[in-house]
């Protein structure tokens, strides 16, 4: 028997009430609800580990795509560049020998004039004798034209030749043959006392009138001038 005034004990847990519903219609415990949920947890968890294996595999797959389309540009690139090797064109070769080139020689010079010597008698007497040595000399001469007609033409005349101007026309004595061109010797008739430069030819023969033959002098008139 316990005292009303005696200290109380502290108090103990009260007892779980049993439940006032029957068996049939008492409400499901809770635990199952927790491993609901602990379910539903793991089963999310399982759909995004598929998900990201999924998504890493596709993003792998991707990378892995999109590397062979990379490889493939960067091998399909070069397709669309000119070749290196170019065509061979039509230029010469570097090696081939250069074309001569044509060395244009330097002008000749003039040739100068000849000179024209005075003779002396003896010296031309020389001459007149073997005019054969002399051919090619060139010498002043003086003279008195015997014929210059149809028969000698208009680029020759005979003519009575000296060393230098007589005082008589009759001392012209050698008779010689002069050639030269019509034009210079236009203005020449017979009995025309002139100087002239001339070249010496050699000598010449000719039928005379009276039927026999003679060799004389023949020289070249480069320019003459009547006296």
């Amino acid at each position: 028997m316990t005292d009303g005034t005696s200290p109380m004990t502290p108090e103990q847990p009260a007892a779980p009430q049993e439940p006032t519903t029957s068996p049939d219609t008492a409400p499901e415990p809770t635990m199952p609800a927790k491993h609901s949920n602990a379910r539903a947890w793991a089963v999310g968890g399982v759909a995004l580990v598929v998900a990201l294996g999924v998504g890493g595999a596709f993003i792998g797959a991707s990378s892995d795509d999109a590397k062979p389309a990379a490889g493939a540009m960067a091998s399909a690139s070069p397709s669309t560049v000119a070749p290196t090797t170019a065509a061979p064109t039509t230029a010469a070769p570097t090696s081939a020998a250069p074309s001569p080139t044509r060395t244009i020689p330097p002008p000749k010079p003039k040739p100068k004039p000849p000179s024209y010597k005075a003779l002396t008698e003896r010296q031309w007497k020389l001459i007149a004798k073997n005019p054969d040595a002399y051919m090619g000399k060139t010498y002043v001469v003086y003279g008195r034209v015997t014929q210059f007609d149809a028969a000698t033409g208009t680029d020759s005349f005979r003519a009575d030749v000296a060393h230098r101007r007589m005082a008589d026309e009759y001392e012209y004595e050698t008779n010689t043959i002069l050639n030269g061109s019509e034009s210079d010797l236009d203005n020449l008739v017979e009995d025309d006392i002139f100087r002239a430069n001339v070249t010496v030819l050699g000598s010449f023969s000719y039928d005379t009138q009276i039927g026999g033959e003679t060799t004389v002098p023949m020289l070249m008139v480069n320019s003459i001038k009547v006296l």
